[in-house]
């Protein structure tokens, strides 16, 4: 069985992001990161994933305010493309 496809969801400085690429680094490891999804365009963590050449997105809490359904269903879209599984 290969790896699992996973995305990883981040909204700062991605330290958990940096562990988990650590990780990934083991052949063992049993995922592999397909997507880092953030709510923030400023999260520092995006660039983490960039510079890891592992594609990013983002969606904007802030164009959502006050519609958790929209913003939610965004989220659920850019995670769909990805196919993690």
């Amino acid at each position: 069985m290969g790896r699992l496809r996973v995305a990883v969801l981040i909204s700062g400085r991605g330290s958990n992001l940096r562990a988990l690429l650590d990780a990934t680094r083991d052949p063992d490891f049993p995922a592999e990161i397909v997507l880092v999804l953030s709510n923030r365009p400023e999260a520092a963590g995006l660039e983490i994933a960039r510079a890891a050449g592992i594609p990013t997105a983002i969606v904007d809490h802030r164009h959502h305010k006050g519609d958790r359904v929209a913003f939610d269903a965004a989220m659920d879209a850019e995670l769909r493309r990805a196919a993690p599984i």
